[in-house]
């Protein structure tokens, strides 16, 4: 095994090449299309692969033994020698960047189950965030040495720290081929859908715009204001109540210092004063009353980020000003977001709550860059429905990314301030 393979180093001297680690690598992505990994059991990846569980265990200590191997095949497969890291920066680099894009393309179509899978559990299984981050890694240090070659060689102008700068495109495309996917965003419906949004997004944020044909420029014209869109209002009136709200906003208070992984409903009871019957009465179980606390939260995000439609958008310090706003979390709100981008991939009700919030930013965002496309503010681009998912879901990735302290993002203030102003040149800019 070459020493540059994206495969895990394995407790044992085994390179994943033998035939039993082969037929449980084919069942469990098998499987994987159609079983969550949290519902898959080795019972049913051994029926599928024709093996025994000593055969299985001789090898595997449980399924995500598998999945942290797998996923360095499906990434050895995919890039080996090619890899963007595999050339020093320059045009070369910049060659292999691009074809990575395809690359990645390729690999989400075959092996998106197993990606997925990955993805959803590597905030709880510490095994499979190591593997993943060891390969978010190498490309966030390959992008990062290309920003720094492009800026020395006077073709892209100095800005955030371009290891931050990398580490935010490299989630974002991360966010993006994870969305498509698994079909969650109706803007974007298959991983094909954001490779030129992707493509255009890294050229607004490495080279502070994108490059527009002569004569694509639209002129001045009428075009209607931006259209809003709020999410509903809670319909249960029963949370209102004080006993209810005393029960929320101890868990408000409490997540400041826990996940709400860590939180028990007894830890509630306790700072709320509220017996487990009044309790139960009110919500079905701690996920059931986190529902709650995100929609409050997600209104606010929601309704921040419409009040862009009613500033001089042709004033880049008055709209990076509002997009600074609309990106600020702190407290309270900034505790009960940082567990929401978290956990929403694998909590079916709060997911829902999620992808409403995200869909009614886009249809905010969306209506904003169609009219100012056709005021001639903005210039043409990717088409703005997959655009401003593509967009949105890599600024999601990147604030959820700096409220969990993860490398290269843990300064929220300085990664707002990188966010708001790769938006503007997203949207408005161009070279």
């Amino acid at each position: 095994m070459a020493s540059s393979s994206f495969v895990r180093r394995r407790p044992r001297d085994y390179d994943g090449s033998s035939s039993a680690e082969l037929a449980v690598f084919r069942a469990t992505e098998e499987l994987l299309t159609s079983t969550s990994l949290q519902d898959l059991t080795v019972a049913q990846i051994l029926e599928t692969a024709g093996l025994s569980r000593a055969n299985f265990y001789h090898y595997f200590a449980n399924k995500y033994d598998v999945l942290v191997a797998l996923l360095g095949r499906v990434f050895d497969e995919s890039y080996g020698a090619d890899a963007p890291w595999s050339t020093d920066p320059g045009r070369d680099r910049a060659r292999r960047m691009g074809s990575s894009l395809e690359h990645t393309l390729d690999m989400w179509s075959r092996h998106g189950a197993v990606i997925c899978a990955v993805i959803e559990h590597m905030h709880s299984k510490p095994a499979v965030a190591a593997a993943w981050q060891r390969m978010f890694e190498q490309f966030v240090a390959a992008v990062a040495e290309q920003i720094k070659f492009e800026r020395a060689e006077g073709r892209a102008p100095d800005g955030a720290p371009a290891d931050m700068l990398a580490a935010m495109l490299v989630g974002g495309s991360e966010r993006a081929f994870y969305v498509s996917t698994r079909g969650l965003d109706d803007r974007l419906p298959a991983a094909a859908s954001v490779t030129t949004s992707l493509s255009a997004i890294n050229e607004a944020a490495i080279y502070g715009g994108r490059t527009v044909p002569k004569g694509r420029r639209k002129k001045q014209s009428d075009a209607t204001d931006a259209k809003r869109e709020l999410l509903p209002a809670i319909d249960n009136p029963a949370v209102e109540t004080e006993t209810a709200q005393n029960i929320l906003q101890a868990m408000r208070e409490l997540l400041l210092t826990e996940t709400l992984a860590e939180l028990s409903v007894a830890k509630i009871l306790k700072q709320s004063n509220t017996s487990r019957a009044s309790f139960y009465f009110y919500f079905r179980s701690k996920e059931d009353a986190f529902v709650v606390l995100f929609r409050q939260a997600a209104a606010d995000i929601v309704a921040a980020l419409t009040t862009v439609a009613d500033v001089d958008r042709q004033d880049p310090s008055a709209l990076l000003e509002q997009v600074g706003n609309w990106l600020h979390l702190d407290g309270h709100a900034g505790a009960v977001i940082k567990n929401a981008v978290h956990e929403w991939p694998r909590l079916p009700e709060l997911r829902a709550e999620y992808l409403a919030a995200m869909n009614a930013m886009e249809t905010t965002l969306e209506s904003i860059i169609v009219a100012d496309r056709a005021r001639g503010l903005a210039p043409a681009g990717p088409p703005a429905s997959e655009y401003t998912a593509t967009l949105l879901w890599t600024i999601e990735r990147t604030i959820a990314g700096s409220l969990a302290g993860e490398a290269h993002l843990d300064d929220i203030d300085a990664v707002t301030d990188m966010v708001a102003r790769f938006m503007y040149a997203a949207i408005y800019g161009s070279r």
